[in-house]
C-alpha cells in the first residue's frame, strides 16, 4: 500500500456508530485538549492517515485527530492526570476557533474523547490545525514519570 492509499470506506468502522452524544454534537463553548511534545503538522498528518484507514464518516474515509473535550464532568486537570498522564506536554484550543478554520469535531468513543476531522487529508490542512494548537503547548504538570 502506498503511503496515502486508503481502503474502501465501506470496509471501515463507521464513526457514526461510536458517537456518545446525539449526532456526535459537541457543546460550542467546549475547549479541546491534545497531546503535544511537539505539535507538528507531520505528526497530525500521520495520525489523520491512520484514522482515515480505520474509520469512515458519512461513507468516506475520516482523516482525524484524537482529542479530549474539556467539560464540566471532565476538567482539564482530570484529563491531564488521566488520559494524557503519559505525555509530557499538551495544548488546548477553543472549539469555536477550530470551527472558524473549517474543522469539524465529533464526540466519539467514550467521554471525553472526540475527533477533529480534517476537511482534506494533506499536510496543508494538518499544518493549519497544528498552528491552532502550537502557541498553546505547555508542560503537563500531571505527567506520571512511572509510565
Amino acid at each position: 500500500m502506498k503511503p496515502m492509499d486508503l481502503p474502501d470506506p465501506s470496509s471501515l468502522a463507521s464513526i457514526e456508530d461510536d458517537y456518545w452524544t446525539d449526532g456526535g454534537v459537541v457543546p460550542p463553548e467546549t475547549t479541546v485538549a491534545v497531546r503535544g511534545a511537539p505539535i507538528t503538522g507531520e505528526k497530525f498528518l500521520a495520525h489523520a492517515l491512520r484514522q482515515a484507514r480505520e474509520y469512515s464518516l458519512r461513507g468516506k474515509n475520516m482523516p482525524s485527530i484524537s482529542i479530549d473535550l474539556v467539560l464540566p464532568s471532565w476538567p482539564l486537570d482530570r484529563i491531564l492526570a488521566g488520559q494524557l498522564a503519559t505525555y509530557s506536554r499538551y495544548a488546548t484550543c477553543p472549539l469555536s476557533r477550530l470551527i472558524e478554520h473549517g474543522f469539524q469535531v465529533f464526540a466519539t468513543g467514550a467521554p471525553p474523547h472526540a475527533d477533529i476531522v480534517l476537511p482534506v487529508l494533506g499536510i496543508v490542512e494538518a499544518e493549519k490545525l497544528a498552528a491552532l494548537f502550537r502557541p498553546h503547548e505547555e508542560p503537563n504538570p500531571h505527567k506520571d514519570r512511572r509510565r
